[in-house]
């Protein structure tokens, strides 16, 4: 009784992760989120899905219109849905490390190509003068592709 239970739930998580790969795989789209903070400047958030691989460039940039920071994601993503899973390494332009990471999050498409990207995991960005900004967790931008 128990092995079939066991196998049961195999199997459903075997269907949900060959499903989560194959949308991935069949999924071409690009998304540009703008994002202004009164007291910063403003952030650029670009997302190229192509055929299961992904890269975000993340480009923030002071009030005078020059880049603070900057880093690209780049790796191997699973969609369920309009939730996505990714995995793979972070650039960091400035100090040019490289970190392996997961990340997640969610994105939805409206009709009008508008787009809202959600994510939990943005966090604070310190600035050189000592100051901190909460990152908002919701971004609007548009699909491009």
């Amino acid at each position: 009784m128990i092995k079939k239970a066991l196998l049961g739930a195999f199997l459903a998580v075997c269907f949900i992760f060959i499903q989560a790969t194959f949308t991935a795989v069949n999924t071409q789209s690009s998304y540009v989120f703008i994002d202004k903070y009164p007291t910063f400047g403003s952030e650029i958030l670009k997302i190229n899905f192509n055929n299961g691989r992904i890269k975000m460039n993340l480009v923030r940039k002071n009030k005078e219109d020059k880049i603070v920071s900057s880093s690209l994601f780049s790796g191997i993503f699973l969609r369920f849905q309009n939730h996505y899973y990714t995995f793979g390494v972070k650039r960091m332009n400035k100090s040019r490390g490289v970190d392996f990471t997961f990340r997640n999050f969610f994105i939805d498409s409206l009709r009008t190509n508008e787009a809202v990207f959600i994510s939990d995991d943005r966090g604070i960005l310190e600035l050189e003068d000592g100051h901190a900004i909460n990152l908002n967790s919701l971004l609007l931008g548009n699909k491009v592709r």
